[in-house]
């Protein structure tokens, strides 16, 4: 049994990181009117790389087993590489609303994956919250500016979130065996080794952004992506992995709102009720499975 209070730090951690991701599709939108995907990517995460080496080095330059460079590896891969690569690339054709409805297959992805696996047990209560947020995410895509639209860019989001959802269960498996921060750090590394062959003229893209653009891509390197995943994999330690992936439906909700008060972008009155469901759906999930762990 874990203490309450780390309980209660895992959920306060988990809304500060829904929050961040919110924002971070507003942020990959602004900074792609400057730069091309690729370069996004790979200058993203050359910042998170930045961020976690001092924090490497101060921990004594921890390594992987040997038995585990190779999970290592496909965490980068998938988790960093193959995800970015299909999210801004995705993003040049699909508008925001579609966006977010098929990122948000992730958590289906991952909870039917460890289901299949014998790694999780999901009870019902779990999956009627998934659904109504499912519906919720639904309703928040259909009300967007542009609707929703199929196109090549459908692929490479749907591909992203099936990397999101790899990437999710190994980060379960490492955690076991390493912290989450260096975890983190090993795969964040492989991850921007693997971003670079996808990008050109890195100095001149710099110096071609304006002084928002280049906040922008700050904070996705700093936040959502060095700090977030680090939480993220720590949270995976502390509750149920359908509990964890329940809550990240609520980032369409709040990708919405950051563009409705950054971007200008006028949410309508269906993805209004459908952030409203979504978020009853995670609350769901939410009160529901610390209530059945209570008893």
């Amino acid at each position: 049994m874990k203490p309450k209070g780390i309980h209660r730090l895992a959920y306060v951690a988990m809304l500060f990181n829904i929050i961040a991701w919110g924002m971070s599709w507003v942020s990959v939108r602004s900074v792609l009117k400057e730069v091309d995907a690729g370069q996004l990517g790979a200058l993203r995460y050359l910042i998170a790389s930045a961020v976690m080496l001092p924090v490497w080095l101060y921990r004594g330059r921890p390594l992987p087993h040997k038995s585990d460079w190779g999970l290592v590896a496909l965490l980068g891969i998938f988790g960093f590489c193959f995800y970015n690569l299909g999210i801004n690339f995705g993003e040049q054709t699909v508008d925001a609303g579609t966006g977010s409805l098929l990122i948000s297959f992730q958590p289906i992805i991952v909870i039917v994956i460890g289901v299949m696996l014998g790694r999780e047990k999901v009870r019902w209560i779990a999956w009627t919250g998934i659904i109504i947020s499912m519906i919720g995410v639904f309703l928040t895509a259909i009300g967007g500016s542009a609707g929703f639209t199929l196109n090549f860019g459908t692929l490479l989001i749907l591909g992203a979130a099936l990397s999101s959802a790899i990437q999710t269960l190994l980060n379960k498996a490492l955690t076991k065996r390493h912290s989450a921060i260096d975890t983190t750090t090993w795969a964040i590394w492989v991850g921007t080794l693997g971003l670079i062959p996808f990008s050109h003229d890195l100095p001149a893209a710099v110096h071609s952004l304006s002084t928002p653009a280049a906040l922008h891509l700050l904070f996705l390197g700093v936040v959502p992506a060095a700090l977030c995943y680090t939480i993220f994999a720590w949270v995976l330690t502390q509750v149920p992995i359908a509990t964890a992936m329940s809550a990240v439906y609520a980032i369409p909700v709040f990708s919405v709102f950051f563009g409705w008060l950054i971007l200008n972008e006028q949410p309508s009155p269906t993805t209004l009720i459908g952030g409203a469901i979504t978020l009853a759906g995670v609350a769901w999930v939410q009160i529901l499975t610390r209530q059945e762990k209570a008893c």
